[in-house]
């Protein structure tokens, strides 16, 4: 069967409303995803590395590209994430604050394949890159309306916490690029 990212956007919205929204997302997007090449030759090649898909009070549904070499300063959310790849491979760096309650440590990393769904807390901390030689495509579903969430950045050498704007994004990409 081919897929269709209409009806993904249908059914992560309906999966939204659910009793159990975390859990009814993650496995949409787990269903949808078992045939990744599938989802690959049904989702439009966008000219943007992220496209809002769809975004209400309840949920957020984006499509994601990072390109090989590129990383995404570290960044909370504020609401649960849900990050499906179907294409190349994803790197998720998280951080915790360290011993001395300043800085930021790196506490664990995930890197995602085609077809591999993770979830996240509204809470967690992290830095996403490419991880593979081919540029990374993937879903990424928020429970909430993200463009309107005061969110942050942090700088994970001195823990510094900033407001997540377009001129702290460049700032903090530039300084991990040298």
């Amino acid at each position: 069967m081919a897929f269709d990212i209409e009806t993904l956007v249908t059914d992560l919205r309906a999966a939204a409303t659910q009793d159990r929204p975390q859990q009814s997302v993650r496995s949409v997007l787990q269903t949808a995803l078992a045939d990744p090449v599938a989802v690959n030759e049904g989702i439009p090649d966008y000219a943007e590395n992220e496209v809002v898909l769809f975004e209400d009070d309840s949920i957020s549904i984006w499509f994601c590209r990072f390109l090989p070499g590129q990383t995404v300063p570290a960044h909370d959310h504020q609401m649960h994430a849900t990050i499906g790849v179907y294409r190349g491979a994803e790197r998720n760096e998280f951080f915790e604050t360290a011993a001395d309650g300043v800085a930021l440590q790196k506490s664990n990393e995930v890197v995602l394949e085609p077809g591999k769904v993770l979830q996240i807390g509204p809470d967690a901390i992290h830095a996403v890159s490419c991880a593979s030689a081919e540029p990374s495509l993937a879903i990424h579903v928020y429970l909430g309306k993200l463009t309107t969430v005061d969110r942050s950045l942090f700088d994970t050498d001195t823990g510094e916490a900033m407001a997540f704007s377009d001129d702290n994004y460049e700032r903090l990409t530039r300084a991990d690029q040298g």
